[in-house]
């Protein structure tokens, strides 16, 4: 029943819509299938049995990891509909996508186990340190692969490895992990724990709460900015690589796909009670989002 309450207060559908705003219906059912199975996954992982006990967290991840490499997902319920959305993401997909998406599921699961034994040994990561990997622990990059499904593009794997579009990527996976974190601050606050950028900045810098946000949405528009420098720079890789016709119509349309994908998750938490409610159940006017920024 909470599971249930959780999935209804994400409006799952409607994150999914306003993050591919140009997905076809059929796509974006199979867009809303696996965004289903990831706020799932989120709420086991972050309140679930495995929260506080790496054994069991991994022993989770024992029964999803080895479907991304064609393993039966057994008696599991959550790892069935794993890979039945795996199988359906990658079907007709090239290799190098289907490389690139599980590289990133498989970095997405792990930090669950990271975070926790981060959490469970009270090590708590420079400011630096956190932004590196923050894209990782939202799935934003699992998100940002699933742009080419939603505008209908599979790149060749030479564009992949231009400078710009990985500066683009991480632009968009940091500032929507920061950007989570303005709005998950009530939860991280009760839950003791440093995996919040907000809370990085109080702790290792001694910041009044509302300095420390502030500092943080500097560090958003940075990322912002780095998005916008990258999308200058991918026009003159384009021409210093020879990339030109379908090949690089595809890779602006995947590009502007990114930038509408940041547009719909900064759109999105004020629009769903799993960020807009507080999570003691009343509003702290001190720490409720709306308040802060």
């Amino acid at each position: 029943m909470e599971s249930r309450r959780s999935l209804e207060h994400t409006r799952v559908p409607l994150v999914t819509a306003l993050a591919y705003p140009d997905a076809a219906p059929d796509a974006l059912e199979l867009l809303v299938q696996w965004a289903t199975w990831t706020f799932v996954i989120d709420d086991e992982f972050d309140d679930g049995p495995a929260e506080q006990d790496p054994t069991r967290c991994a022993s989770a991840l024992a029964t999803f990891l080895p479907v991304l490499d064609g393993a039966s997902a057994g008696n599991s319920a959550s790892a069935q509909a794993f890979a039945g959305t795996w199988e359906r993401l990658v079907e007709g997909r090239s290799p190098a996508w289907c490389r690139m998406l599980r590289d990133d599921i498989r970095a997405y699961l792990w930090s669950y186990y990271e975070g926790l034994l981060d959490q469970l040994a009270s090590r708590v990561p420079t400011l630096a340190a956190y932004r590196r990997q923050r894209g990782v622990t939202v799935a934003a990059y699992t998100w940002l692969d699933l742009v080419e499904i939603a505008v209908g593009v599979d790149l060749p794997e030479t564009v992949r490895h231009l400078s710009s579009f990985r500066d683009l990527r991480e632009g968009a996976a940091e500032y929507v992990g920061l950007h989570n974190d303005r709005w998950s601050l009530e939860k991280d606050q009760q839950a003791g724990a440093f995996h919040n950028a907000i809370l990085l900045v109080q702790h290792h810098h001694g910041s009044p709460l509302q300095e420390a946000v502030d500092r943080v949405n500097t560090l958003i528009t940075h990322c912002a900015q780095r998005m916008l420098d990258a999308e200058r720079d991918l026009a003159v890789q384009f021409d210093a690589a020879k990339i030109t016709g379908q090949t690089r119509t595809d890779m602006l349309n995947c590009a502007a796909g990114y930038a509408k994908f940041v547009c719909g998750c900064f759109d999105y938490p004020s629009q769903a009670r799993r960020y807009t409610a507080s999570a003691g159940g009343a509003t702290d006017e001190a720490t409720a989002p709306h308040q802060l920024f």
